[in-house]
């Protein structure tokens, strides 16, 4: 007669225990987190530390204790101010990060424990560390005036329309003086900006050059080379021209995997060519179906090439649902020998594939 008494107790006691579970992960949820993740861009040794602040708020029923902070490097370390935050308490935790001597991008964790939470948040700082070169002159071998670069063009990489994207240049400083930059001697188009870190840099030294492009505000998409020119000063104001190398592309949210069959689909027939062996005083031509195979209007907004001897054409920039039209590619080899690789890029207002890469091959001979 005792069995249904314990079979009963064991079934309260497991309600029980995955209650307490559940009500520990809506605690857990509580501790509410600004960014649990930042990024300090590019760092240099001889700066020293860098500080970033991780701000949390209390939004539970009930005082939390921050009881445990974790770094998963010796070159970080912590400090917070306040180790219980009450309901509804702003808290800060503080993480610095030391440069070492090892360069290229770092990735360091900090667990955050608290007594609803012994498992932890995970926070994280991100960034480039750029250690100090042994010979500056050998380091920033490009120079443009008396500053170094270590490249003679800054690529940007991909930006996107969604938000401006910051690089990080550093360069070295081989005047005999501190230099800062001229704010009246800017002549930037609409979507660059620049700005220097520190403000002021000292004679023979380092800084970083922090250049902001906005993808949205250049209102264009493909690869750019544009050379911009900027004036810094010293003694006498003194320009600075620099090439930057970008490649803009449409930002489109994720699309829910329920609505994957009703955003605009652009088709492309052919996305690789092969023309074979071709001689080079003969223009060779190609034409590639592109088609609408969804429910709504598909619009290509640009066609590009990466040469000036590959053109094309279509009829038109815009297909209707279950539309398709001819894409015509013409190639002209006059002048190239060997092996040959073209590109065209579509780019259009399909989320999934924003971007279309055509690539033409080829043996040109005599």
């Amino acid at each position: 007669m005792k069995k249904p008494t314990t079979t009963l107790l064991l079934i309260f006691f497991g309600l029980a225990t995955a209650f307490s579970l559940q009500a520990q992960q809506l605690d857990d949820a509580s501790l509410h987190w600004e960014q649990k993740s930042l990024q300090l861009g590019s760092v240099m040794e001889e700066y020293g530390t860098v500080t970033a602040s991780f701000f949390v708020a209390n939004e539970g029923a009930g005082p939390i204790i921050i009881n445990e902070v974790e770094t998963d490097c010796g070159c970080t370390s912590v400090d917070f101010v306040t180790d219980t935050l009450d309901v509804n308490q702003v808290g800060k935790i503080e993480v610095s990060y030391q440069p070492t001597s090892f360069g290229g991008a770092f990735h360091k964790e900090i667990i955050v424990r608290n007594n609803r939470n012994s498992a932890g948040d995970t926070l994280s700082l991100e960034g480039f560390n750029i250690p100090f070169p042994e010979n500056a002159s050998n380091y920033y071998q490009f120079k443009v005036g008396d500053l170094g670069f270590r490249f003679s063009s800054v690529n940007m990489g991909e930006v996107f329309t969604n938000s401006p994207k910051v690089k990080y240049v550093d360069f070295y400083n081989f005047k005999d003086l501190p230099i800062t930059l001229d704010g009246g001697g800017f002549s930037l188009p609409e979507h660059i900006n620049i700005a220097l870190i520190p403000a002021i840099v000292p004679a023979k030294s380092r800084g970083l050059l922090a250049i902001s492009y906005d993808g949205l505000a250049k209102d264009d998409f493909g690869f750019f080379d544009e050379e911009i020119s900027f004036n810094i000063e010293a003694l006498n104001p003194e320009s600075v021209n620099l090439r930057l190398l970008t490649t803009i592309h449409e930002y489109f949210a994720p699309v829910p995997v329920s609505q994957i069959n009703e955003v605009p689909r652009l088709g492309v027939a052919q996305v690789e060519v092969d023309f074979g062996s071709i001689p080079a005083d003969k223009e060779v031509l190609k034409t590639i179906t592109l088609s609408n195979s969804s429910k709504q209007e598909v619009n290509i907004r640009k066609i590009v090439s990466n040469c000036d001897c590959m053109s094309f054409s279509v009829p038109k920039y815009t297909l209707s649902p279950g539309e398709s039209m001819d894409l015509s590619l013409t190639f002209d080899p006059s002048g190239r020998l060997g092996i040959d690789h073209k590109m065209v890029t579509i780019f259009s207002n399909d989320p999934l594939n924003p971007t279309r890469t055509i690539v033409l091959k080829s043996k040109i001979k005599p």
